[in-house]
């Protein structure tokens, strides 16, 4: 209940909710995809994933100097079955 209670408090707001489906869908997103796709400053998007990796809800993996953002593997079970039904609209495509 506790890592519930806790990826719905971070989810909570509509950005990190975004960023979530985002890192759903793509597997693994870098700060400046996530800033282009949301149309975010990028210390806005980072501000909000230190938020959610601070929670554990998502993890880092740095690759020369682009750090790599995805879901942790223990909560991903419990974010894809929030997320399955919901859709946005991209207003950029993520390469």
């Amino acid at each position: 209940m506790e890592s519930i209670a806790a990826v719905l408090a971070l989810a909570g707001n509509e950005v990190r909710l975004k960023m979530l489906f985002l890192l759903l869908d793509q597997q693994q997103l870098c700060v400046c995809d996530l800033a282009d796709v949301l149309q975010m400053n990028v210390s806005a998007i980072s501000q909000h994933l230190r938020k959610l990796k601070d929670g554990g809800v998502v993890q880092a993996r740095k690759v020369g100097q682009t750090v790599f953002y995805t879901l942790t593997p223990a909560l991903r079970p419990l974010v894809e079955p929030l997320l399955a039904s919901v859709s946005i609209p991209l207003t950029a495509s993520v390469s």
